[in-house]
């Protein structure tokens, strides 16, 4: 067997020790059962990464929403604790910010009450939503987010 060594047909004899055929030793046995591993490790390792990049993007994904609802939220509590607006303006405004920065799906459960803390008057909006999972689909899973905002004088 040649196991990749080239000889001239003139050349038959083996060579000698410490040759070319020494330096790379082969038989039938260790290459016929390595055949194709690189292409099948290839195809595994390619999986995997793929996996992993497309986990760490869906992740990324959600931490958007939750942070544009969130910011959605306070800036809608901020507008509504203002002296001449309502809870209901508050609401309103976060719905219009949801639905114009991710999607108007997000924005179906808003909710705005009054609040007191420490003697000041303010508001308190609550987004109910549901978790995206694979891209903007709302698959499974819900999730809250609360702002609130006290109105000064």
């Amino acid at each position: 067997m040649n196991c990749g060594i080239r000889r001239s047909p003139a050349s038959a004899s083996p060579p000698a020790a410490g040759g070319p055929a020494d330096e790379f030793p082969c038989t039938d046995e260790s290459t016929v059962g390595e055949r194709g591993a690189a292409m099948a490790e290839f195809v595994m390792v390619v999986a995997l990464l793929t996996a992993v990049f497309l986990s760490v993007l869906q992740l990324t994904l959600v931490l958007h929403v939750r942070n544009t609802i969130m910011d959605a939220a306070a800036a809608g509590a901020r507008y509504g604790a203002l002296a001449d607006r309502s809870p209901a303006d508050g609401a309103a405004r976060t719905r219009a910010i949801i639905g114009e920065s991710l999607s108007p799906v997000f924005a179906e459960d808003v909710a705005a009450r009054g609040i007191s803390r420490g003697g000041l008057e303010g508001l308190s909006i609550t987004v109910e939503t549901h978790v995206p999972l694979i891209g903007f689909l709302p698959v499974a899973g819900r999730m809250s987010i609360d702002a609130e905002a006290l109105r000064y004088d």
